[in-house]
């Protein structure tokens, strides 16, 4: 798929969003891989995860992991587009799977004559509430000392009940 750019030399990132939103809910890997170029370079990292792939090859085979994820577990996702420039779309989403509405991303598409030159995504897959006892495990576990620094900041400043409102 190539992108069309509009009257200022800005890709059309409205029907980008609505193409990318579609590929990803019905989980279209052909049509995904369509929109990279072959020299093309994606990054996700997903819930701290990092994934680089490089080039077309390897692209593909990390989007047949992913679109097989997605169907399988039903993804539904909502793109919005946040900014746009000469060559970069910023995008947000929002959505899960099945009937989990609880995900979270952002995504920077940076184009290089009408392809994917670099895809750029960051997503969170179980995002709760600061004050969900779950959200306060979590990063408990991933980041102790930054975590009970927060806590004893958020008591210092607001009071101990300040940790548990919703």
């Amino acid at each position: 798929m190539s992108i069309t750019h509009g009257t200022e030399s800005k890709p059309d990132a409205t029907a980008f969003a609505a193409a990318v939103e579609s590929i990803t809910n019905h989980a279209q890997l052909d049509e995904a891989v369509a929109l990279f170029r072959e020299d093309a370079v994606a990054e996700w990292i997903l819930d701290g995860a990092y994934e680089r792939h490089e080039g077309i090859v390897a692209i593909r085979s990390a989007l047949s992991v992913m679109t097989a994820v997605w169907r399988q577990r039903r993804l539904r996702v909502r793109k919005t587009v946040e900014c746009v420039g000469a060559e970069t779309i910023v995008q947000s989403w929002r959505g899960g799977f099945g009937d989990d509405e609880r995900q979270f991303g952002t995504e920077i598409w940076t184009l290089r004559e009408g392809r994917v030159a670099r895809h750029q995504m960051y997503g969170y897959l179980n995002v709760r509430r600061r004050t969900s006892l779950r959200a306060a495990v979590r990063l408990t576990i991933a980041a102790p000392r930054t975590s009970l620094s927060a806590a004893r900041s958020q008591v210092r400043h607001a009071g101990l009940r300040s940790l548990f409102r919703t």
